[in-house]
């Protein structure tokens, strides 16, 4: 075989490193699904061998490296992983990219698997992570291409040098993961356990003996003061978990201090085309737009969101079927990977648009790419009624609705974005994603208004906004939202969700004290999506006060949420109509 140029392949400006398909139209257009195979692989399977990388501090990271068979030098994926104390076992799929040409480099994070020093998430990332990068440029068989790869933690430790990387780093390819820490952990007050509780659970280093991990994060999710959790559960205290708790509002010191304030920041000063992919029913895709959006435009219109019916682990889950799905997902070759590398590295034509969100339209059955996100839509309206009618044309006569809500006895969390512990079926918790809702009056604490028939396909494409009249005699709580398709036979699916306290209500950096009983208007944004309602269809919308284990089930007390031990029962009361009428606002694409 012949050997590979030892030039660097891409232009001098990392920026302008990627050539899309002219022939593309990359604005409002629905894709086809590619099912062609991968190409052959052009090399065999090379070399592989273990490095000792020293890092400034002296500390030694396991990094294990796979070669293509030939003579290099190559262009270099490098990825970081701490998921490696069991052994490290990458994905064949990753090892397999060294036979399409790339030289593959897989380190273990510090303190973890092989690796030297101590394991405390997310604090070394940034050091370790451009030490190595400083050590992979010098290496013989590195051709002056770098990619950083990753999803999830991985990909965090990718973000966060994102601002500082050698001229020798051409791109990142990263998945399931933003920039906003605050963001991704708590929405408007409310902390998201069954993200960081469980895998605080898997993560500190506790020896579970082959344990049921859906039922300890069962346990862990009821425990209450939840800021004990970890010394009755795990035996000891765990400081980086302790901090997410005792941090609860976007003004509160962690977030302003590296690395949360340093990672947010990211997004802006990065320089290298990037590629995200995200699924509508993962933990991050709302953070993931917010980066994607801080994207310079110069970068931004060489880089590329990718946007399924998939969940953290990039697959499908849940009750919902997605015609043409696997796209550029999970599909067992990392198609999308290996086109994006050799666009990136090794200067081929990408075939598919650069400068869009590519999102698969869920109801649509197919993808669609927009040059712009949110793209251009109406705002249509539709409010709460007597009876528990959802009208297009506002009730002129105010009317209450109301119901206990009991912090002992929450509503079950029955799908959605918040999951990260189970996406399959366990005794112990819910599934994610897109799951058949319980009928209409279930439960007497969740009120329930319903359109009438639609008349026609609706296509909703962003940020769904809600504003509720809302009343409650606690001195704290919250209230959530769910908005469902209900279809022609009466199932109904949930679309998305949200949730609000009183002390964070519309946008509040810091809590506010609430005078119980008295009405306020609360506006929550749910997080975006694409999805097209079909006619005949009707929407719905669950109104309640808890949506446990996404969220924790609110005490119905005014102060840190997670040194309460004890709870109370409040009544709450919706309000409809007249000068003050509850709404939601969904924005209509084309």
């Amino acid at each position: 075989m012949s050997p590979i140029n030892t030039t660097n392949l891409n232009p001098t400006n990392p920026i302008n490193s990627i050539r899309p398909n002219p022939n593309i139209n990359p604005n409002n257009v629905f894709r086809p699904l590619r099912d062609d195979p991968l190409p052959p692989p052009p090399n065999e399977l090379g070399p592989y061998h273990v490095e000792r990388v020293k890092m400034g501090d002296g500390v030694h990271l396991t990094t294990h490296v796979w070669l293509p068979e030939g003579v290099g030098p190559w262009p270099a994926i490098l990825v970081r992983n701490p998921y490696v104390d069991g052994g490290y076992n990458p994905d064949p799929a990753l090892v397999q990219l060294a036979r399409y040409g790339f030289a593959v480099v897989c380190q273990e994070c510090r303190g973890r698997g092989n690796s030297e020093g101590e394991w405390v998430p997310f604090v070394n990332e940034r050091q370790d992570g451009l030490d190595t990068l400083a050590w992979l440029k010098r290496q013989p068989w590195v051709n002056g291409n770098i990619g950083l790869y990753g999803g999830s933690y991985l990909s965090f430790a990718q973000w966060i040098v994102a601002d500082a990387l050698p001229p020798e780093v051409k791109t990142m390819y990263l998945c399931v993961m933003g920039t906003d820490q605050h963001r991704f952990i708590y929405m408007n007050g409310m902390f998201r356990p069954d993200i960081y509780t469980s895998w605080s659970l898997t993560n500190a280093g506790v020896d579970w003996n082959g344990a049921d991990m859906n039922e300890v994060a069962d346990r862990a999710y009821w425990f209450r003061p939840a800021i004990e959790m970890d010394r009755e559960m795990l035996g000891k205290e765990v400081q980086w978990y302790r901090s997410f708790l005792q941090n609860p509002s976007p003004s509160d010191p962690l977030w302003n201090e590296e690395p949360w304030a340093q990672l947010r920041e990211m997004p802006a000063k990065v320089n290298v085309p990037v590629c995200m992919v995200g699924g509508w029913h993962d933990i991050a895709i709302d953070m993931m737009f917010d980066s994607y959006r801080q994207l310079r435009p110069e970068v931004r219109e060489r880089s590329r969101f990718v946007v399924g019916p998939w969940v953290h682990s990039l697959a499908p889950a849940g009750d919902m079927t997605y015609p043409n799905g696997v796209v550029d997902g999970s599909n067992g070759g990392h198609r999308a990977v290996i086109e994006w590398f050799n666009a990136t590295l090794k200067n081929e034509p990408f075939p598919e648009a650069v400068g869009v969100t590519d999102a698969y339209v869920i109801g649509g059955d197919g993808w669609r790419a927009w040059s712009n996100w949110p793209p251009e839509s109406k705002a249509v309206r539709y409010y709460l009624s007597e009876g528990g009618k959802l009208a297009a044309e506002p009730p002129q006569t105010a009317f209450g609705a109301g119901y206990v809500y009991d912090p002992d006895s929450p509503v079950a969390t029955v799908g959605g974005s918040g999951l990260l512990s189970v996406f399959g079926d366990s005794p112990y918790l819910p599934k994610a994603a897109c799951v058949k809702q319980s009928p209409v009056g279930w439960r007497d604490d969740v009120l329930s208004f319903v359109s009438e028939p639609i008349g026609g396909d609706l296509l909703i494409a962003g940020t769904i906004r809600i504003a509720l009249r809302v009343a409650s005699t606690a001195e704290d709580t919250a209230f959530t939202v769910k908005i469902s398709e209900m279809l022609p036979n009466g199932d109904a699916y949930n679309i998305a969700d949200g949730i609000a306290t009183l002390a964070y209500r519309n946008g509040a950096v810091s809590p506010r004290q609430y005078e119980p009983s008295t009405e306020e208007t609360l506006d929550i944004e749910l997080w975006p999506i694409a999805w097209k309602v079909r006619q005949g269809s009707r929407l719905r919308v669950d109104i309640s006060s808890s949506n446990f284990p996404a969220y924790p089930a609110h005490p119905n007390v005014f102060g840190p949420w997670a040194e309460q031990a004890k709870t109370r029962k409040a009544e709450q009361t919706i309000y409809g109509g007249g000068a003050y009428p509850s709404l939601i606002e969904l924005p209509i694409a084309d």
